[in-house]
């Protein structure tokens, strides 16, 4: 037997096995044992089931997630976030630097502005990783954040009632939908957390996180059509820039959390 055809029979095996498991639970809850899967209420359990199991999944990971953020602080994530942004760095250059792959001036554009707009998506994670290990972490910003965050003003106690979400889960599930492109926005949800003015300059990252905007919703053009060339150095410096930026928030939030 080939491995091929082994990793077939185990997935068929593994597949068959989930099918009974859910026959059975079905079948444990039916009123009548008899009832086949053409069944109205068969069918009923089977959508009931179906959904349980979605619920577990999401759960699980959501567990996950919580347990990350537990054991990375902000520090760690904002050290592998600078990682990540000299690997792009890297990883582009190795490429331009290649004349058969990199063959035309358009071709390395595009490879360009495929990495501009990666960087930021990046930075969005770095921000929404940080705020949300700094809520986990800290219960003075936890208490920062309910009472001053817009998002959660909302935010009815039948809404906790009605999930299995403890406060902190909520918070965390309402801050995991934020934007973190809208720069502007998301330095003033720091500022409420950490409870301090951030002295931050924006208007570089604010114009990458605007550029990146043009790159992915008009395929690399301005509001008014204009093509947006970018060059290899042209990213170089949006890294630094980002750095630079990132660099600030975390002193400032090193120099202010609680705990």
């Amino acid at each position: 037997m080939t491995w091929g055809s082994e990793l077939s029979s185990i997935k068929d095996y593994l597949f068959a096995m989930q099918e009974q498991y859910a026959d059975d639970w079905i079948r444990e809850r039916l009123s009548d044992y008899s009832l086949n899967e053409n069944s109205e209420e068969y069918q009923e359990l089977a959508e009931e089931y179906s959904n349980y199991q979605e619920y577990l999944r999401e759960e699980a990971e959501w567990q996950a997630e919580l347990q990350w953020l537990k054991e990375n602080g902000s520090s760690k994530i904002h050290s592998i976030f600078v990682s990540e942004l000299d690997e792009l760095i890297s990883m582009l250059e190795s490429n331009c630097n290649n004349s058969q792959k990199m063959a035309t001036k358009l071709r390395t554009n595009i490879v360009v502005k495929m990495s501009y707009a990666y960087a930021v998506t990046l930075l969005e994670a770095y921000l929404g990783d940080t705020l949300r290990a700094l809520i986990s972490q800290d219960e003075q910003l936890l208490k920062n954040a309910l009472r001053k965050f817009k998002i959660l003003k909302n935010v009815k106690l039948i809404d906790v009632a009605e999930t299995d979400l403890d406060v902190k889960s909520l918070v965390l599930r309402h801050i995991g939908e934020v934007l973190y492109h809208n720069i502007p926005n998301v330095i003033e949800m720091y500022e409420q957390v950490l409870g301090v003015k951030l002295e931050i300059d924006i208007s570089k990252v604010y114009k990458i996180t605007k550029l990146r905007h043009d790159i992915v919703h008009r395929n690399g053009k301005t509001i008014d059509g204009c093509v947006i060339n970018l060059d290899v150095q042209d990213f170089v410096q949006a890294i630094s820039d980002i750095k630079d930026f990132t660099g600030v928030l975390q002193r400032a939030i090193n120099g202010n959390k609680t705990s």
